[in-house]
């Protein structure tokens, strides 16, 4: 797979906020449709306004929840016009990806004893 193709988060998305999970879910289908297509995927980061993490947790979090290996990902898929601010959120939405999905039997398990507790 030496085909690279750039998807920029701004055209996906349709501007500079990127706080959705809606708009997150767009970015991940785009990054998967890509993938199946045999392309190695450059995500531009560029004109972006506002970032949040359930915006990152949508678009690349699920990306490890077991469909591809995490090994595959680092090499298929690059970050460009990243700030470092925005690469550490990133870095972080990928590292409690990887440990919810790692035991989310667990992680859901206490999830619904909180929201139980709240009702």
């Amino acid at each position: 797979m030496d085909d690279r193709i750039t998807l920029k988060i701004f055209d996906i998305v349709g501007g500079q906020v990127w706080v959705s999970s809606e708009n997150g879910q767009k970015v991940f289908d785009k990054i998967t449709a890509a993938f199946k297509a045999g392309r190695l995927v450059d995500l531009s980061f560029a004109n972006r306004k506002n970032l949040i993490t359930a915006f990152l947790n949508a678009a690349i979090g699920q990306l490890y929840g077991g469909e591809y290996e995490e090994v595959f990902l680092k090499e298929h898929l690059v970050f460009s016009d990243i700030t470092d601010d925005d690469r550490a959120m990133l870095e972080r939405a990928i590292e409690n990806a990887k440990r919810y999905f790692a035991n989310r039997q667990a992680y859901d398990q206490a999830w619904e004893e909180i929201v139980d507790e709240d009702e």
